[in-house]
């Protein structure tokens, strides 16, 4: 982030620390059909997550040639492969001779060819048909015609980002992943994520619609309460910093020790000692930077009311000693202690959504970034 920045988002933060306030916004209200409506959902999964691209795994996941990485995006299996030339291919997870899986989810290091271990039709790392048996028999599917389907894929921040979806004839696979990320994608550029590597990765599923853990995420209103027992005495109460760059959000969380910034001339003023920023890049992604490091995670529709969440610690490099090590492992420690907090309310919220008790959901003025994230999908949907 340019110093210029960091000033600015510093003065915003002591200005309202001063006044006692918080940048505020239209409130707003959610209808609780949004989270239960299975036509919604297939229409969200459509219009949204089959058009967007999404962070799926870290690039250090896909280290050398020949490493892969199997995952399923709403519905569609995608695999990831590093290629001989230091690339990284994207596919549809299916064999195109009878739709078998090539891979397990996961990773799988060091393959020199994508083998099916249904009937052996074998795939190099650029996914096109090298081989398969009594290829005689197959005189109407040229191999030509053959390769694995491509998604649009691309690298950046430390992830793999791809959109599922097969792409079509004469179609780039790759993403202007750049220009998609934008001005906050080149904030974390400027702190060196494209080199950084995941220290510890999680996945697991959640009992509740994918929009609500942003809605969690792009609040403070609950901080004081939600987290009184974890991270809250950090933080300021209820105090919002908030910017967006299209459907793209960052939320400036000043930690109690940015006063004493006060004191320093502000050329020196640096934001990473004295603050969190929460990255939110539509559809899914979250990227919560924490100076030295960064917890991610996307969260991934399932049903109306089920979701899968895939998360990742980003360090700068792999730690050298035990020492550093136990340093990582304690700020994760602190990160999913509150991050559990939120996921188990949202879960608790999407339990009551179908009792009839209410037809909308509210957000307030200090909200209103989750209002924002709504806003946005119901744009995407209506396009």
């Amino acid at each position: 982030m340019k110093q210029e920045e960091q000033i600015a988002l510093v003065r915003r933060a002591l200005a309202l620390i001063a006044a006692g306030g918080s940048e505020r916004g239209e409130p707003a209200v959610s209808p609780v059909a949004r989270y239960l409506d299975p036509a919604r959902h297939e229409l969200e999964v459509e219009r949204i997550f089959r058009r967007y691209p999404l962070a799926l795994c870290p690039s250090a996941s896909l280290a050398n040639a020949g490493d892969s990485f199997a995952i399923d995006v709403a519905g569609m299996p995608l695999l990831f492969v590093r290629g001989h030339e230091g690339e990284v291919n994207g596919f549809v997870n299916a064999c195109r001779h009878r739709g078998a899986r090539l891979k397990p989810p996961g990773a799988s290091p060091g393959q020199r060819a994508l083998i099916c271990p249904y009937h052996s039709w074998t795939y190099g790392l650029d996914g096109a048909l090298r081989g398969r048996p009594s290829a005689e028999d197959f005189p109407h599917a040229p191999a030509s015609k053959c390769s694995l389907a491509r998604v649009p894929v691309a690298e950046a921040l430390g992830f793999v980002w791809a959109v599922p979806r097969v792409l079509a004839d004469g179609e780039s696979p790759g993403l202007d992943i750049a220009e998609w990320l934008g001005r906050f994608g080149a904030d974390l550029r400027s702190w060196g994520y494209d080199g950084w590597v995941p220290f510890h990765q999680r996945a697991f599923d959640n009992a509740a619609n994918w929009k609500i853990p942003f809605e969690a995420n792009l609040e403070t209103y609950h901080f004081q309460y939600a987290h009184r027992d974890s991270i809250a005495g950090l933080f300021y109460d209820n105090l919002l910093v908030a910017d967006q760059d299209r459907q793209h959000q960052r939320l400036f969380l000043p930690k109690r020790s940015i006063e004493g910034l006060r004191d320093v001339p502000e050329q020196e003023w640096q934001v990473a000692p004295h603050s969190n920023i929460i990255y939110y890049f539509f559809p899914a992604t979250f990227i919560l930077h924490e100076g030295d490091h960064a917890n991610a995670f996307t969260v991934l529709p399932e049903s109306p009311g089920r979701s899968r969440v895939i998360a990742s610690t980003l360090i700068p490099e792999p730690p050298k000693t035990e020492k550093s090590a136990n340093y990582w492992r304690k700020n994760i420690e602190s990160f999913w202690g509150a991050l559990n907090e939120d996921f188990a309310l949202g879960v608790s919220a999407q339990s009551t959504l179908a009792s009839g008790a209410q037809s909308s959901l509210y957000f307030g003025a200090t909200e209103c970034c989750s209002a924002r994230f709504h806003a946005d999908v119901e744009a995407a949907l209506a396009t």
